[in-house]
């Protein structure tokens, strides 16, 4: 059921992934003024957006550390172009309480399909060799 504290803002926030781990792929990483709502003061941050979406994540140091990892450089520049899973971390303490957060994971390949059955000797009543 969505939230309606999804609808307001232009930044991703936990109620925007509904409890779902999110594909998206970056369409680019730039610095922004970003308002803090408690002091009212901007600040630059690192901010990603994302193919296709109109919400933008701003980024903290855990996340960029998860993006150097994922597509092995920290220039930020270079991470357009890969795509990565979003996802609620509800473990994510903000000045000393257990708030939640957005983070941020490498996109697993699907595991192979298991290997056919192996045959009993006898087995190849099918086979032609001819």
């Amino acid at each position: 059921m969505p939230s309606y504290k999804s609808a307001f803002g232009s930044f991703l926030k936990q109620e925007d992934l509904q409890g779902k781990a999110v594909k998206a792929t970056i369409a680019d990483v730039v610095t922004d003024d970003v308002k803090d709502n408690d002091s009212g003061k901007t600040e630059k941050k690192l901010v990603m957006h994302f193919v296709g979406k109109d919400k933008a994540l701003i980024l903290n140091r855990t996340n960029c550390e998860a993006l150097e990892a994922i597509c092995g450089t920290d220039d930020y520049g270079a991470w357009p172009g890969h795509a990565v899973v979003l996802y609620t971390d509800p473990t994510v303490k903000f000045g000393g309480k257990m708030v939640g957060g957005l983070r941020i994971r490498a996109v697993t390949a699907a595991p192979p399909p298991p290997p056919p059955p192996m045959r009993e000797p006898g087995d190849d009543d099918d086979d032609n060799w001819g």
